[in-house]
């Protein structure tokens, strides 16, 4: 064994022997365990070098889960001994780890580094953070945003259980729901008093607000069932006054693709122009289509909004409690600001992000951060631990007040910011669509390439929305936690091969996931976490874990080519809107082809 494997067994036998987790029980005694925890009680072993007879057997067990474990023992010694080699400061955590385990920061210096120091001096590391992403303001928007219900396209993604789980999604929809219960009449709901709201105070901002759904299903086969149950929703549940819907599923978002291109295009076979996948579909449709409706349907529009449906603006108390209401915070003249970030580069803030409050500290107050500091308290937190960057971000950036200066943000919820469509169409932003956790975060890396400038998040203070899952649909949350994490541990992987030039810029929250040990610390994550199931639930979680790391291994192996091979897809998408601009705009062929796909797509 290499020095630096070595360090790392050494390490883990010192968790080990330290009983630091003590969830767990001695890990020797789940090698005898009647499921799936055996095996990956025997990974942990044996990358401790504590293997024995019964280790070695369990882990040469011709099954897919023990084989599977078998090899990612030897991937996670090869690139613990790569990264220790190309990097002095890991292979020095590894040896400081390996005389001794008093604390955290001992493994995490290894594994986790985003996460030292910051337990001691949490306040010093949230000073720190907000002069990051403090930007110097040398010009305010041309042309800002004056009517918000007017000018402003709402988007939203309705997530619905299909009759498969092909796609991992946190809390969809399940079919049977009664349609007042779910989310997406939740989200209606709320909107549209947002906006009677708003109309109420502003008597010449003009409604309703047009709002585009995208309709996801979890099953790749579904043929409209998700689509149908929307307009059921919809129809069982409205009016909705103040709002105009449209609601698209791939079937509708190619119908778009196709009117766009016209003579050039050709059938789908899986173009980027999609709603149903990985979230990273969805997520750049709900952008682009702004950019459709500005060029083929309303010139008005000059800005998109994205919100979770099982979110609401907490009107009476923004008015309260910052002097404005959700959409006067959408008007600030710095929304397309252009100036200087810290990092020395020009900066565009033609993004913008505001912040969530959970439903339960709303009587506190609307700037009550969403994530709390807390301690560790699971036993993968030895080894990653993202909860304690997520705090420090979360009270750095989204509750940054106005006193705080012109902050950018690179912490966002997929919920809650836009873009406007200038800047989306001078940027060309996208979301590779293998993106399945943190599309929100990935979306800012299509923009980062050139080192001289680069688009940015607006943080508005005031813009603040409730968080309202847990009070909605706490069944369904739990009953998906499974497929959460998995979608995390493939979020390592992704960001890290994705993202790892960028992380100076990231950290330490978004950058915690640029691993430069990507392997290693999903391996440790998921034998802990399996380990930490009751018993008789681990093997499904590690089948489904095996298949969906599987996948990503793939297109991390190809991933500069699948990248590349996407954007040129969204730059011919962006070619063509400027080409239908340039020949009439909304009058052009192509342009009434889309409106009338539009059209189609109304709802309620």
């Amino acid at each position: 064994m290499s020095t630096a494997a070595a360090l790392l067994a050494t390490m883990l036998g010192n968790l080990l022997d330290r009983r630091t987790m003590p969830q767990l029980g001695p890990i020797p005694d789940l090698l005898d365990a009647a499921d799936d925890r055996r095996f990956a009680a025997a990974f942990l072993l044996d990358l401790a070098g504590r293997s024995d007879t019964l280790t070695r057997d369990l882990l040469q067990t011709p099954e897919t889960i023990p084989a599977f474990f078998s090899v990612l023992g030897d991937r996670v010694r090869a690139e613990v001994d790569s990264a220790a080699e190309a990097d002095p400061a890991l292979a020095s955590a590894l040896a400081h780890a390996a005389d001794g385990v008093a604390d955290f920061d001992d493994v995490w210096a290894a594994t986790f580094p985003e996460g030292v120091g910051l337990r001691q001096d949490f306040s010093e590391a949230v000073r720190a953070l907000r002069e990051r992403r403090r930007v110097t303001v040398a010009e305010t928007a041309t042309s800002p945003i004056v009517d918000p219900v007017r000018e402003i396209l709402f988007t939203a993604n309705v997530l619905v259980a299909g009759d498969s789980a092909d796609f991992i999604y946190d809390h969809p929809i399940p079919p049977d729901s009664p349609a007042a219960a779910t989310e997406l009449a939740h989200g209606l709901r709320h909107l549209d008093s947002a906006v009677a709201f708003e109309l109420e105070r502003h008597p010449g901002w003009v409604g309703p607000l047009v709002v585009v759904l995208s309709v996801s299903s979890t099953s790749r086969s579904d043929t409209g069932e998700a689509l149908e149950f929307v307009r059921t929703v919809i129809g069982d549940t409205g009016p909705y006054p103040h709002l105009r819907l449209h609601a698209f599923d791939d079937t509708g978002a190619d119908a778009v693709r196709m009117a766009m291109l016209g003579d050039t295009a050709v059938a789908s076979g899986g173009s980027v122009l999609g709603v149903s996948g990985p979230y990273g579909r969805h997520y750049s449709f709900l952008k682009f289509i702004a950019a459709i409706w500005s060029v083929c349907v309303d010139s008005d529009i000059k800005a998109t909004f994205k919100i979770d449906l099982d979110q609401s603006f907490p009107q009476r108390r923004l008015v309260a409690e910052t002097g404005a209401s959700a959409f006067e915070h959408l008007t600030t003249p710095l929304w397309g600001a252009s100036g200087e970030g810290s990092d020395g580069r020009n900066i565009e803030l033609g993004l913008v992000a505001g912040g969530l409050v959970n439903s339960g500290d709303l009587d506190r107050s609307v700037f009550a951060p969403d994530v709390v500091a807390a301690p560790p308290e699971t036993v993968e937190d030895v080894v990653f631990f993202s909860r304690l960057p997520q705090a420090v971000s979360t009270e750095a950036e989204i509750c940054a007040r106005a006193e705080d200066g012109v902050i950018e943000r690179i912490h966002v919820t997929g919920g809650t910011n836009g873009i406007r469509v200038d800047s989306l169409r001078r940027w060309r932003l996208f979301v590779p669509s293998f993106v399945g956790r943190a599309e929100d975060q990935a979306y800012l890396l299509s923009g980062l390439g050139d080192p001289t400038h680069r688009p940015g998040y607006l943080h508005v203070p005031g813009l603040r929305m409730s968080h309202d899952k847990g009070d909605l649909i706490p069944g369904v949350i739990a009953q998906h936690a499974g497929a959460k994490h998995i979608g995390d541990l493939c979020r390592i992987r992704l960001f890290s091969a994705l993202a790892a030039r960028h992380k100076p810029l990231l950290d330490p929250f978004t950058g915690a996931f640029v691993s430069r040990l990507p392997v290693t610390v999903t391996a440790l994550r998921l034998a802990l976490h399996a380990l930490a199931l009751p018993a008789g639930a681990p093997g499904g979680y590690l089948s489904t874990a095996i298949d969906r790391l599987g996948e990503t291994d793939e297109i991390v192996r190809r991933i500069d080519s699948l990248v590349a091979a996407e954007r040129e897809e969204w730059h011919s998408l962006f070619d063509a809107l400027d080409q239908i601009e340039a020949h009439g705009g909304p009058a052009a062929q192509p342009a009434a082809s889309v409106q009338t796909v539009v059209s189609a797509a109304r709802v309620g």
